[in-house]
């Protein structure tokens, strides 16, 4: 009965956690979906993203798109496909800034979920490409540096505040797994030593009722050596010391009993 309750129960765990990542994926796609449409509309209200642009924007949107998509399930893959759209955005100057949510979604994501490299790639990725992006301005010569500088910093601060939100989840869940490990090892030291006191306390009573027996066994022996003397002499003494032995044996025969319900475990005979 107790394995098939366990059974049961890590049956409808499974279950749980399955219908919980189940709904994630929905999320994740609809965010996907909205961003997408996001694209769409980012391209069709901005004249510059025409022509050679709308060439870049579109593989550019269907990348960041996926991303978000998959970040849960692959956060490290992800993280790589959204840094290199992203330099890539910045390289060729793409003014598609619908796929940026995107991003900052992507590097809060890896920041929980991702392998360690790919947290501190995250947070060293998006600081290097917010200052790429003001870099490449200067370079091209279309943006003052105290604008680039702007630029940069304005950038830099949804890098931080996503990987540092992302971080601080991550943290607390740590946190939380650590104090159910240590609920679980107090709750097993607990049964433990409950155990140990249980054994304990058997073998005293074990030993007790080793000298209790013992005692009256010892007294059967001698009243049947002086019954088995006086028996020719004096019947009415032997009977009586019969008699004592007779007494001595149920009293011991009931003590043994009691202790085996006392000693039992699980009701088991």
């Amino acid at each position: 009965m107790d394995w098939a309750l366990r059974d049961l129960g890590g049956r409808r765990g499974g279950a749980g956690r399955h219908d919980r990542t189940g709904r994630v994926d929905q999320v994740d796609a609809w965010l996907a979906l909205l961003l997408l449409m996001l694209c769409v509309f980012n391209i069709a209200v901005d004249e510059r993203l025409r022509g050679v642009d709308l060439l870049e924007a579109v593989p550019l949107a269907l990348a960041m798109t996926a991303a978000l998509a998959m970040r849960r399930r692959m956060p490290e893959t992800t993280l790589l496909v959204a840094l290199a759209a992203w330099v890539v955005q910045v390289v060729l100057e793409n003014g598609l800034l619908a796929t940026a949510p995107a991003l900052y979604a992507v590097v809060s994501t890896v920041a929980v979920h991702g392998a360690p490299w790919a947290m501190g790639l995250a947070l060293a990725g998006g600081l290097s490409a917010s200052v790429l992006a003001a870099t490449w301005s200067i370079a091209r010569e279309d943006m003052p540096v105290g604008a680039a500088i702007q630029l940069a910093v304005a950038m830099l601060l949804p890098f931080s505040l996503s990987w540092a939100l992302g971080y601080r989840a991550r943290f607390r869940r740590c946190y939380r797994h650590q104090l159910a490990e240590s609920a679980d090892s107090s709750l097993r030291i607990d049964a433990a030593r409950r155990q140990v006191a249980l054994a304990t306390q058997r073998a005293e009573i074990c030993r007790e009722m080793y000298d209790i027996t013992g005692h009256r066994v010892a007294g059967m022996v001698v009243q049947a050596e002086a019954a088995g003397r006086v028996l020719d002499r004096a019947p009415g003494q032997a009977r009586q010391a019969l008699r004592t032995i007779a007494s001595s044996g149920r009293e011991s025969e009931c003590d043994l009993h009691r202790t085996r319900g006392v000693l039992r475990d699980d009701g088991r005979p």
